[in-house]
């Protein structure tokens, strides 16, 4: 299969990038730069979603589409402006592929388009109710392209990805940032401690995206774990791969306010269609705290 990927070498791109080249499918990998180079066996196209080089494209003759491109920046995603433009730049992205023949459209939304609930989250039956500015744009992203999909006659999956982690994320997301304080003897003071949230390793994420292209799974699709963990425990974990004093981790008293306390996935449509993370939470960790070392 051939499959343009935008966001190609982001964090979840990368990863995405890897695991379909290893299984021996093409890929063309849209940047905004060339800085941060795709896999091997990945071809680079620079640009971005205001400015794509669709002649390219084109030339490549994609038979997929996984459209990744997104502000993610933490600190600033949840509320930037930035989202509200990505809707209609995403649009625009979708019917351009189609018009050059792509038939399987495939973008990535997010947990937080549900509304809070203490049971697991279903994709049939859990109401949908984005508060912030990045799940409203998301939601809204995602019945458009099921919109696009429908009038063009062509598949589409919309992923709500869970708690993703790994290495090459984000320095400042919150298991890269309690591994670097615990791997230099520094206290972690965790702000919401009994917040419990799915989390996936990246490498997961991609599995199951490349999975659902290759079996043509249509639909909104949870890309999760299915089960839960404390963010206290969590760093309790952390500290136990980075071999730190359990004491050096402590939970804010009173804690923070967290609108979504309980973040668990349903997964069985996934799980019903064969598929299963391979890694643990903890093995996840591990993995991510060995091959961080291995690159300093």
């Amino acid at each position: 299969m051939k499959i343009f990927v935008t966001g190609a070498n982001g964090f979840i791109g990368r990863a995405f990038c890897h695991a379909a080249i290893a299984a021996g499918h093409e890929i063309l990998g849209l940047c905004r730069h060339s800085t941060v180079p795709l896999p091997s066996g990945c071809q680079t196209l620079v640009g971005d979603l205001t400015n794509l080089p669709w002649e390219d494209v084109q030339r490549f003759a994609p038979d997929a589409l996984l459209h990744l491109a997104w502000i993610v920046t933490p600190g600033a995603y949840l509320t930037s402006p930035v989202n509200d433009a990505l809707i209609g730049q995403s649009e625009e992205l979708f019917r351009k592929a189609t018009d050059l023949g792509v038939r399987h459209l495939a973008a990535t939304g997010t947990c937080i388009e549900y509304a809070p609930a203490e049971q697991p989250l279903g994709e049939d039956v859990s109401p949908l109710a984005p508060t912030l500015t990045y799940s409203r744009a998301k939601m809204a992203t995602s019945r458009m392209l099921e919109s696009v999909a429908t009038e063009r006659e062509v598949l589409w999956t919309w992923f709500r990805i869970f708690y993703c982690f790994g290495e090459g994320e984000h320095p400042d997301r919150i298991v890269s940032w309690i591994m670097r304080k615990l791997a230099a003897g520094e206290s972690v003071e965790v702000k919401t401690p009994d917040s419990v949230k799915d989390y996936i390793h990246v490498d997961d994420v991609a599995s199951a995206m490349l999975w659902c292209l290759e079996k043509k799974i249509t639909g909104s699709v949870n890309v999760a774990c299915g089960h839960g963990v404390r963010i206290f425990d969590l760093a309790q974990k952390i500290a136990q791969v980075v071999q730190a004093e359990p004491s050096l981790v402590s939970g804010a008293n009173p804690p923070a306010h967290d609108p979504f306390p309980t973040t668990v996935a349903d997964i069985s449509r996934l799980k019903d269609t064969g598929w299963t993370p391979r890694l643990s939470l903890a093995q996840g960790l591990e993995r991510m705290w060995q091959i961080s070392n291995s690159v300093r």
